[in-house]
C-alpha cells in the first residue's frame, strides 16, 4: 500500500475531493457562485486542517515525494506549508508547551495572566512563519528543506493568481488565511488557562464522536501530547488508559471546545 495506515485512506480521499472541488470552482465558477462554493467548503477544510496536523506527526505515505506532494495540496487548503508544522508544532509547541516562556504559541501574557482569545489568535497567527524561521535556525538541514518546499508549494498559488486573481483570492488565499486563524483559535481552546504541571493538566479533551470524527481524534489531546508520535487512530485506546488521571474540568462535554472560554490556571507558571 502507498499509505502507512489503512485508516488514512479516508483522509487522503477527503483531501483530494476538496482539492478537486477547489479546482472546479476556480476554473468554472463566477461571481456569487464562487463565494458560496468557498464558504461551503470551509467547514470541510477545517477537517483537512486536522488531517494536516496528524500528517505532520505521522506521515501518511511511505514515500517521501508523495508526502511532500500531499503537503503541497494541504497548503492550498490550510495555509500550512510543507514541513512548516514539523518545525513550529512538532519541535516547537510539543517540546515546549509546558514552558510558557518558550512555547512558540504561548497563551500567557508577560505578567502570567490569561491572554485574551482575540489577541492570542491574532498575535500567534502572525508569528507562525517568524517562529518557523527562529526554530529553523536550530535545525538548519530541516530548515533548508522547508525553504525549498515553501518555494515549490507557492508556485501553483502564483500560477492561479496569474490566471485568475479574483478566483485565486476567493478559492485559495482567503481560506488559507482563515484556516490559520482557526488553527490558532482551536489551539487556544485546547490549552489556554490549563496547567503546566504535567501532560495530564495541560490540555482539554473532548470524548464525543461528533467532535473526533471530523477532527480525526484531536479531542484526545492529552494522549496526543503524551505520545505525539503515535498514529491518530490509536489515540482513543491511549486516552482510555489514562482517562482516570485527567482532571474532570479538562474533559469538555460539547463539540464547541474551540469557542470555550479558557479557565484561568490557579497555580504558578513553571
Amino acid at each position: 500500500m502507498l499509505v502507512r495506515y489503512r485508516a488514512d485512506r479516508a483522509a487522503v480521499a477527503l483531501v483530494l475531493a476538496v482539492f478537486s472541488l477547489q479546482l472546479g470552482l476556480f476554473f468554472f465558477s463566477h461571481g456569487l457562485a464562487t463565494w458560496l462554493g468557498m464558504l461551503a467548503l470551509l467547514p470541510i477544510q477545517v477537517s483537512c486542517g486536522a488531517i494536516c496536523h496528524n500528517h505532520h506527526h505521522v506521515n501518511v505515505f511511505r514515500k517521501r515525494p508523495l508526502n511532500r506532494l500531499f503537503e503541497c495540496i494541504l497548503y492550498l487548503q490550510t495555509g500550512t506549508s510543507p514541513l512548516s508544522w514539523t518545525l513550529h508544532h512538532n519541535i516547537g509547541h510539543h517540546k515546549l508547551y509546558l514552558d510558557p516562556q518558550k512555547d512558540p504559541s504561548p497563551w500567557q501574557q508577560p505578567d502570567g495572566s490569561l491572554m485574551p482569545r482575540w489577541r492570542y489568535v491574532l498575535v500567534n497567527t502572525l508569528m507562525i512563519y517568524p517562529e518557523v524561521h527562529r526554530i529553523g535556525q536550530q535545525h538548519p538541514q530541516l530548515y533548508r528543506r522547508f525553504l525549498k518546499m515553501f518555494v515549490i508549494a507557492n508556485i501553483p498559488l502564483v500560477l492561479t493568481f496569474m490566471h485568475d486573481p479574483r478566483n485565486a483570492m476567493i478559492i485559495f488565499l482567503l481560506p488559507m488565511l482563515t484556516m490559520l486563524f482557526l488553527l490558532l483559535d482551536n489551539t487556544y481552546g485546547q490549552h489556554a488557562g490549563t496547567g503546566f504541571e504535567d501532560h495530564f493538566h495541560a490540555s482539554r479533551n473532548v470524548e464525543l464522536k461528533r467532535y473526533n470524527l471530523p477532527s480525526w481524534n484531536l479531542g484526545y489531546h492529552t494522549a496526543h501530547h503524551m505520545l505525539p508520535g503515535i498514529h491518530w487512530s490509536e489515540l482513543p485506546s491511549l486516552h482510555a488508559r489514562i482517562r482516570h488521571r485527567i482532571p474532570d474540568h479538562l474533559i469538555a462535554d460539547h463539540v464547541f471546545l474551540q469557542w470555550e472560554p479558557g479557565r484561568q490556571h490557579q497555580g504558578e507558571p513553571s
